[in-house]
């Protein structure tokens, strides 16, 4: 794991152990206000922009401690300037995911109108790793969307601001802007290059690495999904054993099941079934590949170079492999009270700038939740047993 040690780490530190008071990660209905009247009032009718137009900025009056940063092969483009938002290390979000923010203070006003009229509407997580620092690696987030809240904040400000911010990208931090340098600002900014995988970054490639790549990487998407299917069989199985165990508990106490109620088991079933950890993958999945922002310099045959690969293999092009390798990380899929040590799995995947290592990576996660599944599933049955 990279860090990122700014010349003052209490600067680092001082940020993380206070300004997350000053910003929740909230929905809208725990925003609460002193003044009874507040009212909801519509965004402002600025244009948001995204990533590619931060990318066409030119940022001047860089640091000079700049022109001695020597960018590294998988940085793409040059330093561009970013703000950033300060979170604790488990808000970590990886490429599509989304997070609610409610701004109250400031500083991080100036921060948002900033980043929205300056740097097209880019902002990015700077994760806190106290006493470390910063994460070098930083999820980059394009302000999808935001509205004001009129109403008293208690620190100072007459409103808030509710934003959703979504990653379509990473960043690399190579300086920090110290606050005795940027008079006026209170808030974080860097300069950053973006952090790009190797599929996108080697453009002289030759055509038989290309084929390895994909080849190689089909065949771990392969296997994810093999792993994939038989975790959802898993759930199944301990859904079902949950039912039975229902069951047998009004049976025991002679409890009535309610007539009237099945219509609305109906109902349940088919939530249930629309909610299921497939069909939210499939719609995680759609979502990244939609979200995805960065360029592919190989190509993509329609067809395996492989001739014994099975027919009934589907074959994916780098841009499915690549929206496959974010898909398996995504928090909605994994119950963090039964996987505690998916965190660490995500961390690590945006660190990764090898396409296939973070397949692999995805496949080892996929791999021990599976056998924490079997684990939980024989103890049921170890029970219901005894």
């Amino acid at each position: 794991m990279r860090y990122f040690l700014p010349r003052s780490l209490l600067l680092a530190i001082a940020i993380s152990s206070h300004s997350t008071t000053a910003f929740t990660t909230s929905s809208p209905s725990f925003f609460h206000s002193t003044t009874t009247t507040s009212r909801r009032i519509p965004s402002s009718s600025t244009r948001l922009w995204d990533l590619s137009e931060w990318r066409d900025l030119m940022f001047e009056n860089q640091p000079p401690a700049l022109s001695k940063i020597t960018v590294e092969d998988y940085q793409e483009g040059a330093i561009r300037e970013v703000c950033i938002l300060p979170f604790p290390l488990q808000d970590i979000l990886v490429q599509g995911e989304t997070k609610e923010l409610c701004l109250y203070e400031q500083r991080f006003h100036q921060l948002f109108e900033y980043s929205t009229n300056s740097h097209g509407s880019v902002v990015a997580m700077g994760i806190m790793a106290p006493p470390s620092g910063i994460l070098q690696t930083m999820p980059l987030c394009e302000v999808e969307s935001f509205q004001t809240l009129q109403g008293d904040t208690g620190f100072g400000t007459s409103y808030s601001i509710l934003a959703t911010l979504r990653v379509v990208g990473r960043g690399s931090l190579v300086y920090i802007d110290q606050e005795e340098i940027v008079e006026g600002r209170e808030y974080l900014t860097g300069w950053c290059t973006e952090l790009c995988d190797d599929t996108c970054s080697e453009s002289g490639r030759k055509e038989e690495e290309e084929e390895d790549l994909l080849v190689i990487g089909n065949q771990i998407a392969d296997k994810l999904e093999d792993v994939f299917t038989s975790i959802v069989l898993l759930e199944e199985k301990l859904e079902r054993l949950e039912e039975e165990d229902n069951d047998l508990f009004l049976d025991t106490y002679d409890i009535e099941d309610d007539d009237d109620d099945d219509e609305d088991d109906d109902d349940d079933e088919d939530d249930d079934d629309e909610d299921s950890l497939q069909k939210r993958f499939e719609q995680v999945y759609q979502t990244v590949k939609a979200t995805d922002m960065q360029g592919y310099r190989i190509s993509s045959s329609s067809s395996p170079p492989n001739p014994t690969r099975s027919p009934n293999k589907k074959w994916r092009s780098v841009q499915d492999l690549t929206a496959l390798s974010w898909s398996y990380f995504h928090q909605e899929l994994w119950p963090e009270e039964e996987f505690d040590t998916s965190l660490s799995y995500r961390l690590k995947s945006m660190e990764i700038v090898n396409l296939n290592q973070r397949l692999r990576l995805a496949l080892d996660m996929l791999m021990e939740y599976r056998s924490c599944l079997k684990e939980t599933l024989k103890r049921e049955r170890d029970d219901e047993n005894f």
